[in-house]
C-alpha cells in the first residue's frame, strides 16, 4: 500500500459535492486497490450526468495508472498525488461541461501531464520542460522487453539502452508499450499530430532496434 501524500488538500465544498471529493480522497490514499473493469465510455457518460458512483469507479479504475505515469516526471510522490486529486476535482466540478472523451485514458493523462507542469516551480529541481524534463527510465523490462531472458547482462543492456534515449522517446515508448495507448491517444497525451506521433516513435523503436543486436524484440 502506498502511503498517502503528506499534502492531499483539504478543500472547502458544498454538500453536493463532499461525496465525490471524499471518493476522490480515498481513492487516492487507497492506491494500488484492485478495481474490476468497466467500460470506460458508458462511466464517464454517466459521470458526466452527475452520477457518484460512475465517477467513484473512474477515479479508483485509473488511479493508480496516472500514479504511474506520473511518477515518471517526479521523484516527488505527495505531490504526483496531488496532481492527481487536483485532476478529479477539477473534471467533477467541470463535469457538465466536458464533452465525450474519445479515449478516457488519453484524456486523464494528458490532463495529469498538463497539471504536472502548471504545478512545475513545486518540483525539486527547476529544469525546463521543453528542453530537459526527466522521464524516468525506470520500465519493468523483464516483463515487458525480454520475457524469458531475464539474465543481469542483458537487463543492464536494455537499461542502459533506455538511458540513452531522449525524455519523449522514453515517454512514447512508455505510453505505446507500457499503457497499450493508441497512436491518437499518444498525440492527444503529448501535444503531437498523427504524423509526428509516428516519426517519434518510429525513431524510438529504431534506436532501440540499433542498440539491441543481442536481442531480438519488437
Amino acid at each position: 500500500m502506498i502511503k498517502t501524500g503528506k499534502r492531499l488538500k483539504k478543500l472547502t465544498v458544498n454538500t453536493e459535492d463532499k461525496q465525490a471529493y471524499a471518493a476522490t480522497k480515498d481513492a487516492i490514499m487507497g492506491l494500488n486497490a484492485e478495481v474490476m473493469p468497466d467500460d470506460d465510455q458508458q462511466l464517464w457518460l454517466s459521470f458526466r450526468g452527475g452520477d457518484h458512483d460512475a465517477y467513484n469507479v473512474l477515479v479508483r479504475k485509473h488511479a493508480n495508472l496516472l500514479f504511474s505515469y506520473g511518477c515518471k516526471f517526479s521523484k516527488d510522490e505527495d505531490f504526483i498525488k496531488d496532481c492527481i486529486q487536483d485532476v478529479f476535482f477539477e473534471l467533477w466540478n467541470r463535469r457538465e461541461k466536458i464533452s465525450q472523451a474519445a479515449s478516457v485514458k488519453a484524456y486523464l493523462f494528458k490532463s495529469l501531464r498538463l497539471r504536472i507542469f502548471r504545478e512545475q516551480s513545486k518540483w525539486n529541481n527547476s529544469d525546463s520542460f521543453e528542453d530537459t524534463f526527466l522521464f524516468k527510465d525506470e520500465f519493468n523490462i523483464e516483463s515487458h522487453l525480454i520475457q524469458e531472458q531475464t539474465t543481469k547482462e542483458i537487463s543492464a543492456k536494455l537499461q542502459t539502452m533506455l538511458t540513452s534515449l531522449t525524455e519523449r522517446q522514453k515517454e512514447i515508448l512508455y505510453l505505446h508499450f507500457f499503457e497499450d495507448v493508441d497512436h491518437d491517444g499518444i498525440g492527444r497525451i503529448m501535444g503531437l499530430n498523427k504524423q509526428s506521433v509516428y516519426n517519434l516513435l518510429y525513431r524510438s523503436i529504431t534506436t532501440l532496434r540499433k542498440k539491441a543486436e543481442f536481442i531480438n524484440f519488437f
